[in-house]
């Protein structure tokens, strides 16, 4: 068992095959000045630098590599930020809500530890009244 993990640890996936391009999930029915649940997902691994030697024993492994945080814009204007960490679970989907007050555009930036930057964008339009 422990040389099937070496093996498997001396050569890995590379990160960039399991990282796609955020989404992002409107209502169906969007109402002015109501609250809506929004939904974004990304495909991206959440590796903690961390490798199990023995159990419940742990040592450094392949450097941490993890969505570190979420910003969340609506009309240009930066309504929420989310900061996380390595617990945080692979391709994470965050739900949160925002208050509909006018059409516009809702964009989501993801940023990972090594600083690079994923963006998905949709326009809010509203479906009723």
């Amino acid at each position: 068992m422990a040389e099937q993990h070496k093996q498997h640890h001396q050569n890995p996936i590379s990160s960039s095959q399991l990282i796609a391009p955020p989404r992002i999930r409107l209502p169906i029915r969007i109402s002015r000045g109501k609250v809506i649940k929004v939904q974004a997902k990304m495909r991206h691994p959440a590796r903690t630098g961390l490798r199990m030697i023995a159990e419940h024993v742990f040592a450094k492994g392949e450097p941490a590599f993890y969505i570190n945080k979420m910003e969340v814009f609506f009309r240009d204007a930066l309504v929420s930020t989310y900061e996380m960490s390595a617990a945080l679970s692979d391709d994470p989907i965050v739900t949160f809500k925002l208050r509909a007050s006018e059409e516009g555009q809702i964009r989501v930036v993801f940023t990972s530890s090594d600083e690079k930057a994923y963006e998905a964008s949709t326009m809010l339009r509203f479906t009723e009244g």
